[in-house]
């Protein structure tokens, strides 16, 4: 996504300038309009910084920017200034791969620029939404409190990444070992008794042959299949490293049934939290918005959201408009639209988010405690029943000697 330099007027007739990021001039505009700032010039495109390479071993974590933002924040608040934090943390061993991009942040702040500007240089260590509130926090002189609640936030969501991973990595595990196990009787175990039961002649049953066939067909032909498998891999991970192909295949996990259950417990407290750090941060709802749409088009198609955008900059409540897009359950729209009511709506949002959270963990265990007993379950009648299969042949063969 380009960002668009602009010079704009704000509320007290002083002239202001900065980066707006938008998929077009047109939609940077109204970004920029949402901020209650006026245009004296046309936007004109950013000059694109250089692009840092990050390759396999140096890619920064999501932990390193969490740190690093706990961290400036600790030191704001005890009087460090940021070009002086910043410089600090260029050094620090506890920020991991970050100290790079630290330095080079630091530099773009001596150089005039401002810290939430200097971030949106690097928009895939620093999302919309992290850039907006440094920038609130620029403004209002709180910026030590904004990082504060940016590394509490960051925190909580990284907990919750690591239940889902979790929920996640244990089935795929349990499946993979099955595979494993499965592989290593039809290439070695199975075979020691396939010459056996065919020079005796012994009665196979149709189970039995095919999986005898099956082990012929992998020992013959090993060696490609290893290497097939191999560039199967490779090139799965080249893929995935690209977010088209990501999107892609988010938006088909997503309409898989259990997972279809699971995603409203992962999207509900994932909007609210956003929405109730933004808010309570001094963000306007508009604007909170747009920035949650690029958060939230991780979960699953962004029209929806930005449908939802569409209503509310046209009049229509925050709850009327999550309503009528069926983004969020029913019961996280009934308690936004108290808070619509009540005025309380950052408030309200995070104890949606706290609900949700609660509902997602729930969910989680059951997910898990369902899907490792069914793969063993799995992989079990059918190592028993290749096992019953050669022992009936077998107690063949020795009826026909007898």
């Amino acid at each position: 996504m380009p960002n668009y330099r602009y010079r704009a007027m704000n509320g007290s007739g002083e002239l202001v300038s900065g980066a707006m990021a938008g998929q077009s001039a047109s939609e940077a505009a109204r970004r920029i309009e949402t901020l209650g700032l006026v245009l004296v010039e046309t936007l004109t495109v950013e000059d694109a910084a250089p692009k840092r390479s990050f390759g396999l071993f140096n890619q920064p974590r999501a932990e390193d920017v969490t740190v690093f933002t706990r961290d400036l924040g600790l030191l704001l608040r005890a009087g460090a200034r940021v070009n002086d934090g910043l410089e600090l943390l260029a050094a620090d061993s506890d920020v991991g791969r970050l100290r790079p991009v630290v330095a080079e942040v630091r530099a773009h702040v001596l150089a005039g620029e401002t810290f939430a500007d200097a971030l949106s240089r690097y928009p895939k260590l620093f999302m919309p939404m992290y850039v907006a509130l440094i920038r609130v926090g620029e403004a209002s002189g709180s910026l030590d409190q904004v990082l504060e609640v940016l590394a509490n936030e960051r925190m909580r969501a990284e907990a919750v990444r690591r239940k889902l991973a979790e929920a996640i990595r244990y089935p795929i595990f349990i499946f993979c070992a099955a595979a494993c196990v499965l592989t290593f009787f039809l290439t070695f175990v199975l075979p020691q008794f396939a010459s056996v039961l065919h020079d005796l002649g012994a009665k196979i049953d149709p189970t039995l042959a095919m999986f005898l066939s099956l082990s012929a067909f992998l020992n013959a032909n090993f060696n490609a299949i290893a290497i097939c498998l191999v560039l199967l891999l490779i090139t799965g991970w080249l893929l995935l490293r690209r977010p088209g192909v990501r999107a892609a295949l988010l938006a088909q996990f997503t309409k898989l049934p259990l997972v279809r259950r699971v995603m409203p417990y992962y999207r509900a407290p994932l909007f609210c939290r956003n929405l109730s750090v933004l808010l309570g941060s001094g963000v306007h709802l508009t604007t909170a918005l747009r920035i949650l749409v690029d958060i939230m088009a991780t979960t699953g198609p962004a029209d929806v959201w930005n449908e939802m955008v569409d209503r509310v900059r046209h009049g229509a409540k925050l709850s009327e408009a999550l309503a009528e897009s069926d983004a969020l359950p029913p019961m996280a729209v009934r308690m936004l639209r108290l808070g619509d009511e009540t005025g309380q709506l950052p408030v309200l949002a995070g104890r949606v988010a706290e609900f949700y959270e609660a509902k997602l963990q729930r969910a989680l265990d059951r997910l898990v405690g369902i899907a490792g007993p069914a793969a063993i379950i799995a992989i079990s009648l059918v190592v028993g029943g290749l096992i019953v299969s050669v022992m009936t042949a077998l107690i063949s063969v020795s009826q026909l000697i007898g």
